[in-house]
């Protein structure tokens, strides 16, 4: 457990590193804008001072990037809420979303959403059927989860099959049904967040939001669980309700994610351990500087793509992926996991 001290030097760091990366985001792009300028356009809308910037400087920061700024950050916090309660729940070091196959479960969801009801709730409807997905998809991990034991990483590799039977069924399926509504087979393989709306953000928050308060309660019996199931039984834990709950939640933020944004994968794995490094185990502290970790690395990384594609944007989920395979790379060789 830290330290008091330690904590509030977290917490500091945290408050500077949040509207940092903010004004990184919304002045990176193909038409630079300058962090002065980003900074004037943030202050006109948040505060009563009014500074009216250029109108298209306000378009662009505005209108475009801080709802992209904004969705990249509850995506990345609530997979790193994902990772962090998928690894304490499952007792599984290296679970993460997209490795046990619920991010797929959610792609299924939301393609299923886009095509049968864009016309008449644009994405916010794949954003609902993908977290319905996700809620379906994690009750299998929790039945798969309870059928394979022995070492985490049997457990993975089930997970990595399941995932990509069903990442060949999306895209087959987004292939044959050739809608240009529908996003192409990258985005749910890799992400996107050229699409983010202010609209997406707004029931992206509400997922967040309905995951965040539904999990916490439960942060001392993901303590227990963490310990074995079959200890917490003997101490008065319900296991299988628990596990259900928070499972479910956990397939409902990662759902409605994939539907916004795509499959972005490794968050989970890489924020909920830096979490733990960061605060210790107890998941009161854990989960929230998951959600914190995962969101700041998911909206760097989509800086990180528009810098480095020159006017082309390299999909955020190859930027995490880079870094999550390596991450993992380097837990295994260090012996940091049971193999």
């Amino acid at each position: 457990m830290r330290q008091p001290r330690s904590l509030g030097i977290i917490a500091i760091l945290a408050c500077l590193a949040v509207p940092a990366v903010v004004i990184v985001s919304v002045s990176v792009g193909a038409v630079p804008v300058p962090m002065s300028d980003s900074l004037r356009v943030l202050v006109d809308h948040l505060t009563p001072f009014r500074l009216d910037p250029p109108s298209q400087t306000n378009a662009i920061v505005w209108n475009i990037r801080l709802p992209r700024t904004v969705v990249a950050m509850l995506v990345g916090m609530i997979l790193g809420i994902a990772g962090t309660v998928l690894q304490g729940s499952l007792r599984n070091p290296i679970a993460d979303a997209q490795l046990i196959g619920l991010s797929s479960a959610g792609a299924v969801g939301g393609l299923t959403g886009f095509w049968l009801g864009y016309a008449s709730g644009g994405p916010t409807v794949a954003i609902a059927a993908g977290a319905v997905a996700g809620v379906c998809g994690a009750l299998c991990v929790l039945w798969l989860s309870s059928r394979v034991s022995g070492e985490p990483t049997r457990f993975i590799l089930v997970g990595v099959g399941a995932g990509l039977a069903l990442g060949a069924l999306v895209a087959a399926a987004s292939i044959a049904i050739h809608d240009p509504r529908i996003p192409d087979v990258a985005f749910w393989f890799f992400g996107g967040l050229g699409a983010s709306t202010w609209e997406v953000a707004g029931a992206l928050a509400l997922a967040g939001a309905i995951v965040a308060i539904g999990v916490m309660p439960y942060a001392r019996r993901l303590d227990i669980l963490s310990l074995g199931h079959d200890a917490a039984r003997h101490v008065g834990v319900n296991v299988g309700t628990t596990l259900i709950i928070v499972l479910g939640l956990i397939g409902l933020g990662v759902g409605a994610s994939v539907g916004a944004a795509g499959s972005i994968g490794f968050v989970g794995l890489v924020a909920g351990r830096t979490a733990v490094a960061a605060v210790g185990p107890h998941h009161h502290l854990a989960i929230p500087a998951s959600a914190l970790a995962g969101g700041l690395m998911v909206a760097l990384a989509d800086v990180v793509g528009r810098i480095i594609g020159h006017g082309f944007e390299v999909p955020v989920g190859l930027v995490t992926a880079i870094i999550g395979g390596l991450y993992l790379v380097g837990l295994i060789t260090r012996n940091r996991v049971p193999i």
